[in-house]
């Protein structure tokens, strides 16, 4: 029962510091890929971007970091109420330090994954994961699409590190 109650005082405490999506910010648009037309929401395309940038961090990949961050902020600009977690994406786009990086996102973490959890119908599940060893012993949460744990604060020093703690439907 703690537990539980620990979890839902960190999303509703989170949730009052999260990017608010917006009516006219957050309608879907469309987009071309290889000829086939897709339609995705304003806050689908920062998970989208979002997961480019934690799968560069379970690779210790700073450089690609930078760039998937970098189209992170982009998409995080399209959302009313998400200037801070535009800032954040844009500091991690502005170094390669993975170490640097890594602490950025579990702070942009706090901000998107209550804006995702608002996210209308998503087309697959949507898992919060969590790792007891981030930010110094106090733990941090990330968005994957796999219910395999692949941890992006610790990259191949502790892959597997952590453990679904919710799935979005």
């Amino acid at each position: 029962m703690k537990k539980y109650l620990l979890i839902s005082a960190i999303t509703l405490a989170t949730a009052f510091s999260a990017c608010q999506p917006s009516g006219k910010n957050n309608q879907a648009t469309t987009e071309s890929k290889d000829s086939t037309t897709v339609a995705l929401t304003d806050t689908a395309k920062v998970y989208n971007a979002y997961l480019q940038v934690k799968d560069n961090l379970v690779n210790t990949d700073g450089k690609a970091a930078q760039q998937s961050a970098d189209v992170l902020a982009k998409n995080l600009s399209n959302i009313k109420g998400c200037t801070e977690a535009e800032e954040l994406a844009k500091r991690i786009a502005a170094t390669d330090d993975v170490k640097s990086q890594r602490i950025l996102f579990l702070q942009v973490s706090q901000d998107i994954i209550p804006l995702v959890k608002g996210m209308k119908s998503p087309k697959a599940p949507i898992y919060v994961a969590y790792c007891p060893m981030a930010n110094e012993g106090k733990g941090g949460y990330w968005l994957t699409a796999q219910k395999e744990i692949k941890n992006p604060y610790y990259g191949k020093d502790m892959l597997e590190c952590g453990e679904i703690k919710e799935e979005i439907k």
